[in-house]
């Protein structure tokens, strides 16, 4: 089934819902607090979410125009997303200081994510964590916005929208705005050339009779936008590398210039060949990426190796402004610089022959220890909800969580920069004092910093820190609590490495002394 067509039709979808396997779903559960219908949408979102490895079970409220959180009026279950469902027509006066003072009530009682989506009016509001949505706005590029009301039908049907409305509501919230909030952003987009990125074939037509039509024009600035917000970029195409390069210089009508792209596989090897290469090079999982060509054929073919694929069709803009984990809300400074930092990984690589200080200094590798550090709670809670090769324990902390949890413990985050490129923040650790005794209940390092003999350096160097923070004795060992999970064997050897002993879900590890001859450390 298209889920990503603009013809749905409620049976449909309700049918193609029954049929899905989720076997491989990350099980979520979403509180609805409203004063109109949601069920309109929860029974058709199956299969939205489905495609966005989500599974959902919904709580709802009463029909509630006061929004009454408290016990016995709201929703008291826990849950990993508040929704704040709102049909404005229902209030005569301004409700703007209502709801913000409604949503701050919510975020004093849930650090969930809250998600509030208003019906006849725009209302303009920041607060953390939180993201409000215009119902009217969402929908405006599907048809005219006087098609969605259903005024005969709202006592039967609990709202005004009508079916279709819900129809492609449910498909937004589905694809493209719960992920966005639950689940990490991908981190690469990989793209063919020909057919995709402008019309016609590049060795049979030539530079100058290639085409840039208005599609392919939306397109290109669309992947600038993703650059912009640092989405790793790739070239995969079956063509001469010099012929592409001499492309791109030539045709200043491109939005898209050659530097653009953090890596270049053209050539006439496969392109699973050279999507495995990408994602070696970047230092992320194939499943981080998304490919985007014209040909089915070619997209079939790369589906084996776990890349997400899009066809590049006359539908393209509304797939890529929909496919699940494209939308960010925040942009932060780690995001800017991820592509400069892969980009220097080469000359690292030609350096780890080297002795460790010896690599160290050569890099001029500099590391910053921070405690507490209530700048930086976006990129710890961002680096905590993404990271899957080397994370411990899976606590995925939300801003509010990280906030609450450096009230009465520690986190401890490390930036790291080398004359080659700034990385900035690449780990995170999570300390606890419990009956006088250390526990870290979870940390990460971002893949991006692995491999340049820095893990064991840095794990005990927080270690030391944490000791001093708690006023500890370095002769008691700290707990590590832990979780097998699907993709974390980088962390799991590592802790074999460090610990003397390890049990199902925690291991205990000894404080050691390590050299740092080469570095250049500070602590904040």
């Amino acid at each position: 089934m298209n889920l990503f067509s603009q013809n749905l039709k409620r049976n449909e979808l309700i049918k193609y819902g029954k049929e899905l396997n989720f076997n491989n779903s990350q099980e979520i559960i979403i509180n609805i607090h409203r004063n109109h219908a949601f069920e309109g949408i929860s029974s058709l979102i199956t299969p939205f979410l489905h495609f966005s490895n989500l599974k959902a079970k919904f709580n709802f409220s009463a029909y509630d125009d006061s929004f009454n959180f408290t016990e016995g009026g709201g929703i008291s279950q826990k849950a990993d997303l508040e929704i704040l469902w709102v049909d404005l027509n229902r209030y005569n006066t301004n409700v703007e200081e209502f709801f913000k003072e409604k949503i701050l009530e919510l975020k004093n009682i849930s650090c969930n994510p809250i998600l509030c989506i208003f019906l006849g009016k725009s209302i303009d509001f920041e607060f953390s964590n939180c993201q409000i949505f215009n119902a009217e706005k969402l929908l405006k590029d599907y048809f005219n916005l006087e098609d969605i009301i259903d005024l005969e039908k709202e006592e039967l049907s609990g709202t005004k929208l009508n079916n279709k409305a819900l129809i492609y509501l449910a498909q937004i919230l589905g694809l493209s705005i719960i992920p966005a909030l639950l689940k990490p952003a991908l981190k690469a987009i990989i793209l063919d050339l020909d057919n995709t990125l402008y019309e016609g074939i590049l060795g049979e037509d030539g530079i100058d009779n290639l085409k840039l039509n208005s599609l392919h024009q939306v397109l290109q600035e669309k992947i600038k936008t993703f650059k912009k917000q640092g989405f790793l970029l790739a070239l995969a195409s079956k063509n001469e590398e010099n012929d592409a390069k001499k492309l791109f210089e030539t045709r200043k009508d491109f939005i898209l210039k050659w530097d653009d792209f953090d890596l270049k596989m053209i050539n006439w090897e496969s392109k699973s060949e050279n999507i495995l290469k990408i994602a070696k090079k970047f230092n992320i999982g194939v499943d981080a990426m998304l490919f985007i060509d014209d040909n089915i054929a070619e997209l079939e073919n790369v589906k084996h190796i776990g890349v997400k694929t899009l066809l590049a069709d006359e539908n393209i803009l509304l797939k890529i402004k929909l496919y699940p984990n494209l939308l960010k809300f925040q942009n932060t400074q780690e995001d800017k610089i991820r592509a400069k930092d892969i980009a220097a990984n080469a000359l690292r690589e030609e350096l780890k022959k080297l002795s460790d200080e010896e690599y160290f200094k050569n890099l001029k590798i500099c590391l910053k220890f921070n405690k507490n550090d209530a700048q930086n709670i976006i990129r710890i809670s961002e680096l905590l909800g993404k990271t899957n090769q080397f994370i411990a324990n899976y606590t995925r902390l939300n801003l509010e969580e990280v906030k609450n949890y450096m009230k009465n413990s520690l986190i401890i985050n490390i930036s790291m920069s080398d004359k080659l490129s700034d990385s900035g923040i690449i780990a995170i650790f999570l300390f606890s004092l419990k009956q006088d005794k250390i526990f870290i209940d979870d940390l990460c390092i971002s893949c991006r910093a692995l491999g340049r003999k820095l893990e064991e350096r840095m794990f005990f160097k927080a270690f030391e820190m944490a000791i001093n923070f708690f006023n500890i004795s370095k002769n008691t060992p700290v707990t590590l609590y832990y979780k097998k999970g699907d993709r974390n064997t980088p962390f799991l050897n590592f802790l074999e490495k460090i610990s003397h002993r390890i049990e199902e879900h925690y291991a205990l590890i000894n404080f050691r002394e390590l050299d740092f001859l080469g570095l250049t450390i500070s602590e904040n």
